[in-house]
C-alpha cells in the first residue's frame, strides 16, 4: 500500500470515529443504537469516491468504536462486521447500476436512495442481533432496536454521502460568484428556521420540505445536499429528545415519522436537483451546439456561395446521368427477360406423356447475369417402350453457348434414335463437338429408364451424379464417368446399369443447384439428399418446386439451375389407364405399358401375346382412321375382375369412310384372339371393347 493510500485510510478512520462518536450523542437505544449514524455515509462516500480497498480503515475504526460500547468482544467484532458490509454492499450496488457521483440524473438519485434503504438492513440486523445476543437490550426490544439502527444507517447515507459527494463538487465545477453564496447561506438559514419552526411550533415535519426543495431548484445539489442534512439533523435531534411530534411516541412510531420525514427530504431533493441539473446540462449542450451551429454556418456559408455555380453544374450533370442511368437499367431489364425468354424456347415446351413413368422439370435462369446461359435438359421416349433422360451444361454465357445447347440437343436426340445405348450416345456426342468449333466445354449425362423392369442404363461427362432415392434411403449413382465432352481427343465412355427398388425417384441436376460459394461440393450433395429425402414418394411437382426452396434463393441465383425428377409409377394392383397421342410412332409406348400390366397382373404368356396383337390391332385403326382433320389423343384402358380381362381402346374422333381398297381383316383377328369384341361409334367417339376369360387361377374357359 502505498504512503498516499496509508494517509487517506487514516483520515477515513479518524473521521469515521470522530463522527460515529457524535452521532452516539443521539442513541435511542442502549447509548448504541442512534437514527442517524453518519460514519455509514462517511464509508459509502469513501468506497464511491477512493474505491474498495479503504475497507479496512472503515473495518478497524468500526471495531474500536464498538468495543468501547461494553458489549463484549464477540459483539463488537459483528457489529464492526455489519457497519463494513452494508456500506460496502452499498458501493458495489451504486456501482452495478452506473451511478454517478455528480448526482446529476434521476437515476442516480433514485439509485441511492434504493442503495440506502436495501443494503442498511445488513448492518441494522447483525448489530441489533448483536445487542440481543449480548444481554445489552432485552429480546423485547429486538423490532424497535432494528428499526431504528436501520433508521440511523438510511440516512447516514441518504444525508452524508451526499453532502460529502457535494463538496468535491465545489472544486469541479465553476466557481460560484458572491451572489450564489449568500443565497446559499439565506437558503440553509430558512432550512433551520423552517425545519425547527415546524418541528416545534407546528408539529409538522413536512412544512420543511418546501424549503429543501427550494434549495435543490435555485443550486442543485451543492444546495441540495447541505440543506437535506440539515433538516435531518434537527429532526434526529428532536426524536433523541422526543420533543415535538415525537413527544409521547413510541419508540417504533418515533423511528417511522423520522425514516418517512428523512426519506422524504432525500427523495425531494436529490431528485428535484437531478432534474435541474439534467434541465440545466441539456440547456447549456444546447447552447454551445446552438453557436458552435452558428460558427459553422458563418464559415460554409462563404464556402457555399463560392460553389454555387459549381454546385449548379455538377446537379445538371448528375441529372442527366441519372437519366442515362434509368435508361441503362431498363435496357438490362429487357435484355435478361430476353434472355431468359429465349433460353426458354430453346428447351422442351412441355414434358411428354409417356405411360409408366411420372416427369417433372424445372429450369431457373441465374439473376446475377443478363446473358443466356447453357443449361439444359430433355427427356424423350425411345424404342422399346424407355425414356431418354439427357441434362447438360455447356461452359459460359451468351449467344455462343444458347447455339452450342441447341446443335448439342437436336444432335443427342438424332443419337438416342439411332442407338440409344447411353455410351454410344455420348461417343456420338463427342466426335460432334471435336468437329465443330465449339471452344465451350461441355458437361452432360445421358440415361435409358425402362420403367417395366425399373432399370436405368446411364453414363456421364464430367456431370454430377444422379440421385436415387426412396422413403428410407438416398443414394447417387456412381459409376459410368468420364471427363466432360470436348476435353479430351479420344471418347472413352462407359455405362452402367441399375435396378430401381419400388418407389424410388431419380433425379438429374446441373450443378448450379448444389453449389454454394464458400461451401464445398460434397456439402451440397449432402444438402440435396436431405431434401430430397423429406419429399420421397410426394408428387413430383412439390418435389421440384421444394428443392428450389431449400437449395437455392429465389431472386438471388448465381447460376443458372436445371433438374428433372423421374419416377417408375406402379400399375399392377388396379385398372391401367394410358393417354398418348394418335400416331404411328407412340403405339410401342402404348403397347409397352398394356404389357408390363399384364405381366404385373400375373397374365399367361400365351394370353399376353393375344391380347397385345389385338389392342394393338385396335390402337392402329385410332391411328390409321379416328383423326382426319386435326391430331387427337389415343386411350387404353385395362382390368382384370375375377378372371375377366377386359380392354377398352377409346378416341374423340371421327373414322374416315371406308374404302373400297380391300383389307377389313382387323375385326376378324381381334374376335380370334379374344372372346368378346363389341364396337361402340358416337357422336363424341369410338370405342373398342375386348374381353377375354382367363379364368381364376389356370386361364381355363368357361
Amino acid at each position: 500500500m502505498t504512503s498516499d493510500r496509508v494517509r487517506w485510510c487514516i483520515a477515513i478512520a479518524l473521521a469515521y470515529y470522530l463522527l460515529a462518536r457524535l452521532g452516539l450523542e443521539l442513541s435511542l437505544v442502549a447509548d448504541s443504537v442512534t437514527p442517524l449514524w453518519p460514519p455509514t455515509g462517511i464509508a459509502v462516500a469513501a468506497f464511491v469516491v477512493l474505491g474498495r480497498w479503504v475497507w479496512p480503515a472503515v473495518a478497524v475504526s468500526a471495531l474500536v468504536v464498538n468495543l468501547q460500547l461494553d458489549v463484549g468482544v464477540l459483539p463488537a467484532i459483528a457489529t464492526a462486521a455489519g457497519n463494513t458490509l452494508a456500506p460496502l454492499a452499498a458501493a458495489l450496488l451504486l456501482e452495478r447500476v452506473g451511478f454517478r457521483r455528480q448526482l446529476d440524473r434521476q437515476r442516480d438519485a433514485v439509485a441511492i436512495v434504493a442503495a440506502a434503504l436495501g443494503c442498511t438492513p445488513i448492518s441494522a440486523t447483525i448489530g441489533s442481533s448483536a445487542l440481543v445476543l449480548s444481554g445489552a437490550i432485552p429480546r423485547e426490544q429486538l423490532p424497535g432496536a432494528w428499526a431504528v439502527w436501520w433508521t440511523g444507517d438510511t440516512m447516514g447515507i441518504l444525508a452524508v454521502t451526499p453532502f460529502l459527494l457535494s463538496l468535491l463538487l465545489f472544486r469541479e465545477l465553476p466557481r460560484w460568484p458572491w451572489r450564489q453564496w449568500f443565497e446559499l447561506v439565506a437558503i440553509l438559514l430558512i432550512v433551520v428556521l423552517t425545519t425547527t419552526w415546524a418541528t416545534q411550533s407546528l408539529q409538522v415535519l413536512f412544512l420543511a420540505l418546501p424549503a429543501v426543495g427550494w434549495a435543490a431548484w435555485r443550486l442543485q445539489l451543492r444546495g441540495a445536499a447541505p440543506a437535506a442534512l440539515i433538516a435531518s439533523l434537527i429532526a434526529t435531534w428532536n426524536a433523541a429528545n422526543q420533543t415535538g411530534p415525537f413527544r409521547g411516541q413510541p419508540l417504533l412510531g418515533q423511528t417511522l415519522t423520522l425514516h418517512a420525514f428523512n426519506a422524504c427530504v432525500a427523495l425531494t431533493s436529490f431528485v428535484l436537483a437531478a432534474l435541474v441539473t439534467e434541465r440545466n446540462n441539456a440547456a447549456a449542450a444546447l447552447h454551445e451546439a446552438a453557436a458552435d451551429l452558428e460558427a459553422r454556418v458563418e464559415a460554409r456559408t462563404e464556402q457555399l456561395s463560392a460553389l454555387n455555380d459549381r454546385l449548379a453544374t455538377e446537379v445538371r450533370d448528375r441529372f442527366e446521368a441519372q437519366q442515362q442511368l434509368g435508361r441503362e437499367e431498363a435496357r438490362t431489364r429487357r435484355e435478361h427477360d430476353i434472355a431468359e425468354t429465349l433460353q426458354r424456347t430453346l428447351l422442351p415446351e412441355r414434358l411428354p406423356d409417356l405411360p409408366g413413368v411420372g416427369l417433372a422439370a424445372r429450369y431457373v435462369p441465374a439473376t446475377s447475369d443478363v446473358q443466356i446461359g447453357g443449361d439444359w435438359y430433355d427427356v424423350l421416349p425411345v424404342p422399346g417402350g424407355r425414356v431418354g433422360l439427357a441434362i447438360g451444361d455447356v461452359a459460359g454465357h451468351g449467344p455462343s453457348a444458347a447455339a452450342s445447347m441447341a446443335q448439342l440437343r437436336m444432335a443427342l436426340r438424332v443419337y438416342a434414335l439411332q442407338d440409344p445405348s447411353p455410351a454410344s450416345v455420348l461417343r456420338s456426342v463427342h466426335r460432334l463437338v471435336s468437329q465443330l468449333p465449339m471452344p465451350e466445354m461441355v458437361t452432360l449425362l445421358y440415361a435409358v429408364l425402362d420403367p417395366v423392369t425399373r432399370t436405368v442404363r446411364y453414363a456421364t461427362a464430367g456431370h454430377p451424379p444422379i440421385l436415387a432415392f426412396d422413403r428410407t434411403r438416398t443414394s447417387y449413382l456412381s459409376g459410368g464417368l468420364a471427363p466432360p465432352i470436348g476435353v479430351t481427343a479420344e471418347a472413352f465412355y462407359q455405362e452402367e446399369v441399375r435396378e430401381l427398388d419400388p418407389g424410388s425417384t431419380l433425379l438429374l441436376y446441373t450443378d448450379g443447384l448444389v453449389e454454394r460459394r464458400g461451401e464445398s461440393i460434397t456439402e451440397g450433395l449432402d444438402r440435396l439428399g436431405e431434401a430430397a429425402k423429406t419429399m420421397a414418394g410426394e408428387d413430383l411437382e412439390r418435389l421440384c418446386d421444394h428443392l428450389l426452396r431449400s437449395m437455392i434463393v429465389l431472386g438471388d441465383v448465381a447460376d443458372d439451375v436445371a433438374l428433372i425428377a423421374v419416377r417408375p409409377l406402379p400399375i399392377a394392383g388396379g385398372p391401367l389407364r394410358v393417354t398418348v397421342k394418335a400416331e404411328a410412332r407412340m403405339l410401342a409406348q402404348a403397347r409397352g405399358s398394356l404389357r408390363r400390366w399384364l405381366r404385373d397382373a400375373g397374365v399367361a404368356p400365351d394370353v399376353e401375346h393375344d391380347l397385345l396383337v389385338a389392342s394393338g390391332e385396335a390402337c392402329a385403326n385410332v391411328v390409321q382412321h379416328a383423326y382426319a382433320a386435326a391430331p387427337g389423343d389415343l386411350e387404353l384402358e385395362a382390368s382384370l375382375d375375377e378372371g375377366l380381362l377386359q380392354v377398352w381402346v377409346r378416341d374423340r374422333g371421327h373414322w374416315r369412310a371406308p374404302a373400297d381398297r380391300g383389307g377389313g381383316w382387323g375385326l376378324q383377328l381381334m374376335r380370334a384372339l379374344t372372346d368378346t369384341v363389341n364396337v361402340y361409334r358416337t357422336a363424341e367417339g369410338t370405342v373398342v371393347h375386348l374381353q377375354r376369360w382367363i379364368g381364376l387361377r389356370h386361364g381355363s374357359r368357361p
